[in-house]
């Protein structure tokens, strides 16, 4: 079972049970709002995307490992903008 660390509307955080960490993002623009945002202090050590169906948003599965300073991620985080995340998933998403 994972267990949520962070979570606004199409960005979140869990760690799963192999104690690895997982950032789940929706939509490709909001996954590229986000890793243009994390780039700098962050780098995914995998990410795997998943269609679930046509009219459906992508989501992304970034992983970190075990070892990540997931604190300061959080932080990080944290000054993303609601706002500015749902605005860039309506423009894929109406």
């Amino acid at each position: 079972m994972e267990k949520v660390l962070f979570n606004i509307p199409h960005v979140k955080l869990v760690r799963l049970d192999s104690g690895r960490y997982c950032l789940v993002v929706e939509d490709t623009l909001v996954n590229d709002l986000v890793e243009d945002f994390l780039w700098d202090d962050y780098v995914y050590q995998a990410t795997t995307v998943s269609v679930p169906g046509k009219s459906m948003p992508a989501v992304y599965s970034n992983y970190f490992d075990d070892t990540l300073p997931v604190e300061a991620l959080i932080e990080m985080l944290q000054q993303l903008d609601p706002a500015e995340v749902e605005q860039a998933f309506k423009i894929h998403n109406g």
